[in-house]
C-alpha cells in the first residue's frame, strides 16, 4: 500500500496528561499562529534548577519564553510539530546527562530547528553533526547570549527552508483521534517526521531528561494507535531488521 501523508489535528488540551509533565503550563499560541512571540518557541530542559536560572536571567532581553518544559513533554513537542519553522532551545546545564546528548539532539532534530546550550566541557563537533544549527555556551554573558539567538532565528528564517508539513492525503473524518496528549504526538510523530525513526530514537524522546522510555512501554503504545487506526484501513509503517524496528509513517 502507498505510503499516506496525513494530515496532523491536535484534538487535545494543554492540560491533556503526558509521559513527560510540563514543569509549568504551557503558553496560548500567538494570534499569528507561531508557538510564541520570541525568537525562540520552545525551550527544552534537561535539568530544571538550571534552566530556570537561565530563563531568569534572559528575562529582560525577551528572547525565551517565561515557560520552560522538560525533556519528554508533550506539550512541547505537539507546539514545535505545529509549525514548519519552529525553533527550539536544548538546554544543558552543569551536572546534566550527556552521555546520549547528540543522540538527543538528533531526534528533537527531527521536530525543529535546535540551538543547544552547553557547559564549556562540551565538544560542539558532535552536536552540530548530530543536527544542531548551533551550539553555544552556556556561560556567554545575557546580552551576547540573547544577541546570538536572535541572530540565529533570523538567519533561519532567511535562510533554511521551511520543514515540509504539507497535507497530501485527506483524513477520513470518521477517525477518532487519541484524546491522550501522549498518543496525539506519537502520531504526529509519525505523520511528519522528514526521516524514519528507530525504536531507540523513539523511546529517547518519549522518555525524560534521566531515562528512555522502555522498548515495552513503546511497543505498547504503538499497538494502542494501531488498534486504534485499524478499523478505518490505516496502519503504522514498521520494519524490523537485526532487533531494531524503524518507523517510517502511516499507510492506508
Amino acid at each position: 500500500m502507498p505510503i499516506r501523508h496525513l494530515p496532523i489535528r491536535h484534538p487535545y488540551s494543554a492540560s491533556s496528561p503526558s509521559t513527560g509533565e510540563l514543569a509549568h503550563p504551557s503558553a496560548d499560541p500567538t494570534p499569528a499562529g507561531r508557538p510564541s512571540a520570541y525568537p525562540v518557541d520552545v525551550v527544552v530542559s534537561l535539568g530544571r534548577e538550571g534552566t530556570a536560572r537561565l530563563v531568569r536571567a534572559l528575562r529582560t532581553h525577551q528572547v525565551l519564553p517565561a515557560l520552560f518544559h522538560p525533556w519528554g513533554s508533550g506539550a512541547a513537542y505537539r507546539s514545535l510539530l505545529r509549525e514548519p519553522d519552529s525553533l527550539s532551545l536544548l538546554d544543558v546545564p552543569d551536572g546534566a546527562a550527556t552521555d546520549d546528548l547528540a543522540q538527543r539532539v538528533q531526534v528533537l532534530s527531527a521536530l525543529s530547528s535546535v540551538v543547544v546550550l552547553t557547559p564549556g566541557h562540551i565538544d560542539s563537533v558532535g552536536l552540530l553533526r548530530a543536527g544542531a544549527a548551533n551550539v553555544l555556551p552556556r556561560d556567554m554573558p545575557p546580552l551576547e547570549l540573547a544577541g546570538r539567538l536572535t541572530a540565529e532565528r533570523r538567519w533561519l528564517g532567511a535562510s533554511a527552508p521551511p520543514r515540509d508539513r504539507q497535507v497530501r492525503a485527506a483524513l477520513p473524518q470518521q477517525v477518532l483521534l487519541p484524546r491522550q496528549l501522549s498518543q496525539g504526538i506519537l502520531l504526529d510523530v509519525l505523520l511528519t517526521s522528514p526521516r524514519p525513526l528507530c525504536c531507540h530514537d523513539l523511546c529517547l524522546l518519549l522518555g525524560t531528561a534521566r531515562a528512555p522510555m522502555s522498548r515495552r512501554a513503546l511497543q505498547a503504545r504503538m499497538l494502542r494507535l494501531s488498534e486504534r487506526l485499524t478499523p478505518y484501513g490505516l496502519s503504522v509503517i514498521s520494519t524490523v531488521q537485526w532487533g531494531r524496528t524503524t518507523y517510517t509513517g502511516i499507510s492506508g
